[in-house]
């Protein structure tokens, strides 16, 4: 694992048509094995209004990919962790303090709207002992979609496009187009929403 402040010197960028703009702040932990797609345009550390102190972090362990298919920013004090596998971005962006563990698969769609201080993760990231257990499972963020202040996405969830997910929800379980979903575990409160960015 290495550190960068850039990434001119990681070989494992590939800029399919797209490009990384690091703002500062931003710091790389890179395995050389590791890959970044670009195929759109990454923002890291973004949304600073002056220097703050703040940094995004990007974490990449052996073999993992990150694929930037849109215009996708991760605000000022983001943390993304990638254990292994692949994490996919649409456009959009996550807001300040967001974390990601990525372990298998996390996408992200079009139009994602994340607040603070959200977390997603497709691994509980440690074993527990039982027949039918599975440590890992993907994660999909439907096209449009809002996930309000502090949520939390886990393991196994597809939340479907257009939905929205209430500051605090905890999120076990898969979430259907168009519905809002609130509470710890979230459920389902309304169906048939629309919602849009001013």
């Amino acid at each position: 694992m290495t550190e960068y402040k850039t990434l001119k010197d990681f070989k494992g960028v590939q800029r399919l048509g797209g490009r990384l703009v690091p703002k500062e702040g931003s710091i790389f932990i890179l395995h050389e094995t590791a890959k970044i797609e670009l195929r759109g345009v990454l923002v890291t550390n973004s949304n600073c209004i002056f220097p703050n102190g703040r940094s995004t972090i990007l974490r990449m362990d052996r073999d993992t990919i990150l694929k930037v298919n849109g215009t996708f920013s991760f605000f000022y004090g983001c943390d993304i962790v990638l254990l292994g596998g692949v994490l996919e971005l649409g456009t959009g962006f996550c807001n300040s303090d967001t974390k990601i563990r990525c372990k298998r698969s996390i996408k992200i769609g079009n139009g994602a709207c994340i607040a603070h201080n959200v977390t997603i993760m497709d691994t509980d990231a440690h074993l527990m002992e039982h027949k039918d257990y599975k440590m890992t499972k993907p994660v999909t963020i439907g096209d449009n979609v809002w996930i309000g202040t502090g949520a939390t996405i886990l393991k196994g969830v597809t939340i479907g496009a257009g939905s929205m997910i209430a500051a605090g929800a905890v999120v076990t379980k898969s979430v259907p187009p168009y519905c809002l979903a609130a509470g710890v575990p979230a459920k389902v409160i309304k169906e048939g929403i629309e919602w849009k960015r001013k």
